[in-house]
């Protein structure tokens, strides 16, 4: 048979301070003597509720440090989602770029093994002829891009 004895005197420790916190009775018995009691008393007599005294409170130098701890804790916090949005920010800057890196490998890809061209104008602006070997090196240059970068 288990024992709920542990069990009774964690209920009744648990109920104890609530019950305090409410405040006791204070009646005067048949003998004039005062009582002090969590429940009221009978009939016909009067009881005035007395309420514990509040508990004793903070040193200044307590309530500030923390306080301070608090605010250092805060501090941190804020500090790590700041990094952890500018992680996540980064990361989706570089996922756009890679996209619009993939896609443009893509069309040069797509244009490099279509009917060769026989003009092609350069980054600088100046109209070129790319020969073979040129646009092998170019196509071998957009499939590595993409191998590496569309997932």
């Amino acid at each position: 048979m288990p024992s709920y004895l542990p069990l009774l005197i964690l209920g009744l420790s648990a109920a104890l301070p609530a019950a305090a916190a409410k405040g006791y009775h204070l009646y005067y018995d048949e003998n004039g003597q005062a009582v002090y009691s969590q429940f009221a008393p009978g009939e016909g007599r009067e009881s005035e509720v007395v309420k514990p005294p509040p508990p004793p409170a903070e040193s200044p130098e307590v309530a500030q440090k923390r306080l301070q701890e608090q605010l250092q804790r805060f501090e941190d916090d804020r500090e790590d989602q700041e990094l952890a949005q500018q992680k996540a920010d980064e990361a989706r800057t570089k996922a756009d770029r890679t996209s619009q890196r993939c896609d443009q490998a893509r069309k040069n890809l797509e244009v490099l093994s279509g009917p060769p061209r026989r003009l092609y104008q350069s980054p600088d602006g100046s109209v070129q002829r790319m020969d073979e070997e040129q646009r092998a090196k170019q196509r071998a240059e957009m499939e590595k891009i993409i191998a590496e970068d569309c997932k």
